[in-house]
């Protein structure tokens, strides 16, 4: 017999304080950051970041931590040999354009170093993911002095299990003395991955949160892009290098490309086959395909949500000080962001085009991480508090405050368990 934590029904979180609010005009910031215009795939920054100082008679103790993988090579099985078919063709046809011939080159001189690496880890993922810690580490020495305890639990696909190697080694790098051990396996699954086919305690009934909008993905592609334009421009005859029922999906494959070239050892740039607008379009998309795939099914992650309570539970209760650490992927982390309702992610959005407002891409970026650091007050009585960093930066939870960022762990839990869990047995 053991017991098992299964979502049952899932409260909304009151987010009206954060879906009132001003929210930044997203074409402005990607007119400041147009790194952003690489979605996902866009590098989480690893530099310092300005933090507010623990409130007066408190004492960090404990850090709780989600993060995505590391850099990478692209995900797609068939991306850098689907390319590499297309444009072979098309030049061994006469069917490539000027433009086309230039792509094609500089593709060649990548594709060598690319063709088996699908899905791995990049050598900047890794030194990504050291730097990461070292930054957690460096914003957070009192909880790792000494023979602090550090446990981490990942998915079970190779690029994350390096990255938790990475991550692990960051840290041992800054104190040897820390005690850390890796876990690895399918039951562990439940904290990091609720909803993967592989995990044997998946939830099969999750109550779903329907789109407010019945606009579809293609519907929404064919109102925003002419994408058709952008193939013109590689090839002269664009219906003998690609059928047209796959001629979107080899434009989304151009964007996914030229946008993963953040994550290699390489100054190639391959963003000059679209206009400015094109590559906004783009992104816009994506981040509409994102979000419809995550809003519907995210209470079904709530089970990573009662992992991070129920472990700094443990923690608090044995007066440990040290890390959890969870690696998972970008279609893991974006549905925790919604059910915490993380700077306002919870909310539920009513017209595709407002996507971008609420959902932001580089939130969800290559390396994304988000922290419970937990703070300890010297003088009994006084609750335990804690603060949520999404990629290094302070976040708002939808809970009252007197001293954002920092919050009431009791009321937190409150706010997330009553009564949207319960516990049952399983043989």
């Amino acid at each position: 017999m053991f017991k098992r934590i299964i979502l049952v029904s899932f409260i909304v979180l009151a987010s009206a304080a954060l879906a009132g609010a001003q929210q930044p005009d997203y074409l402005q910031q990607l007119e400041a950051h147009p790194e952003f215009l690489a979605g996902t795939d866009y590098l989480c920054p690893t530099g310092p970041v300005a933090l507010t100082p623990a409130p007066k008679g408190y004492k960090a103790f404990y850090v709780s931590h989600y993060g995505r993988h590391g850099a990478r090579y692209a995900w797609q099985s068939d991306m850098y040999s689907w390319l590499n078919e297309v444009f072979s063709s098309a030049e061994a046809a006469g069917n490539l354009t000027d433009l086309g011939r230039d792509y094609k080159r500089r593709f060649d001189s990548l594709y060598p170093s690319v063709r088996y690496r699908t899905g791995d880890l990049s050598r900047k993922g890794w030194q990504q993911q050291q730097e990461l810690a070292e930054r957690m580490y460096a914003n957070n020495p009192e909880i790792f002095k000494g023979e602090a305890t550090v446990r981490s639990w990942v998915s079970t696909s190779t690029r994350c299990v390096m990255t938790m190697s990475s991550f692990c080694l960051g840290l041992k790098g800054k104190n040897p003395k820390l005690d850390i051990f890796e876990y690895f396996g399918y039951s562990f699954l439940p904290a990091i991955l609720p909803l993967d086919g592989h995990n044997p305690f998946r939830v099969k009934d999750v109550p779903m949160t329907p789109l407010k909008f019945d606009e579809t993905w293609e519907q929404y592609i064919a109102r925003t892009i002419d994408y058709k334009a952008i193939l013109a421009r590689l090839f002269k005859e664009q219906g003998k290098a690609v059928a047209d029922e796959k001629a979107w999906d080899l434009v989304s494959y151009l964007y996914f490309f030229a946008a993963g070239m953040n994550s290699l050892d390489t100054d190639l740039d391959f963003n000059d086959i679209f206009t400015p607008e094109e590559r906004t379009a783009l992104w816009k998309i994506d981040g509409f395909q994102f979000y419809a795939y995550a809003w519907p099914t995210h209470e079904g992650y709530m089970p990573i949500v009662s992992d991070i309570i129920e472990k700094a539970d443990a923690r608090i209760a044995a007066g440990e000080r040290g890390a959890d650490l969870r690696f998972g992927h970008d279609y893991t982390f974006l549905p925790l962001l919604m059910c915490l309702d993380v700077n306002g992610y919870g909310h539920s959005v009513e017209n595709g085009d407002d996507i971008p407002v609420w959902c932001r891409l580089q939130d969800v970026p290559m390396g994304a991480n988000l922290h419970f650091v937990f703070y300890r007050p010297k003088r009994s009585g006084n609750p335990i508090l804690f603060k949520v960093l999404l990629n290094g930066k302070e976040a708002r939870l939808p809970l009252k405050t007197d001293n954002w960022p920092y919050y009431d762990w009791e009321a937190f839990k409150v706010h997330m368990l009553k009564p949207s869990l319960q516990i049952r047995e399983e043989k």
